[in-house]
C-alpha cells in the first residue's frame, strides 16, 4: 500500500475520496463536494437535492456559523458526479442530498484515515484543503 503524506495534494485528495467511495459512495461524494467548496460539515450536512440540481451546480447557502450568505458554482465534474449521486440512490428534490450525521461521517473519515496511515485529518480538513 502506497502511504500519502496528506490530503493538501492532489495524490491525497484521491485517495482519501477512493476510499472513503469503496466504503460508502455518499462519502466519497461528500468528501468531493466539501474539498472543491469549502463548505463546513454543518452546511454540507443542510444542503438539500433541488438547491444543487435546480440551477446546475449554482446555488446559495447561508452559512450556519457566520450567517452569512455565499454563492457556490460547483465545477461541472462535481456536479456530474453529485447527479449521478442522485440518480443512484433515488433522491427526490426535497430530500437531504447527503442524509447522515457529523458522527457518521467522522467516523468513515477517521477509518479512511488509518487506512491510508494519515494523521491529524479530520472533517474539518476538507475545509482547509479547500483554503
Amino acid at each position: 500500500m502506497r502511504v500519502v503524506k496528506g490530503i493538501y495534494d492532489d495524490d491525497g485528495q484521491l485517495m482519501l475520496i477512493s476510499t472513503l467511495t469503496q466504503d460508502n459512495h455518499m462519502m466519497g461524494v461528500l468528501a468531493y463536494v466539501g474539498i472543491t467548496t469549502g463548505l463546513r460539515i454543518s452546511d454540507l450536512l443542510e444542503l438539500n437535492v433541488r438547491q444543487i440540481v435546480d440551477d446546475n451546480g449554482l446555488f446559495i447557502v447561508r452559512e450556519s456559523k457566520t450567517g452569512k450568505e455565499v454563492e457556490i458554482e460547483m465545477d461541472a465534474q462535481g456536479f456530474e458526479l453529485v447527479k449521478t449521486y442522485i440518480d443512484l440512490c433515488q433522491l427526490q428534490l426535497d430530500d437531504k442530498l447527503f442524509p447522515t450525521t457529523r458522527q457518521t461521517v467522522h467516523n468513515y473519515f477517521k477509518r479512511a484515515c488509518a487506512f491510508l496511515n494519515l494523521h491529524d485529518i479530520s472533517v474539518h480538513s476538507m475545509r482547509k484543503t479547500y483554503a
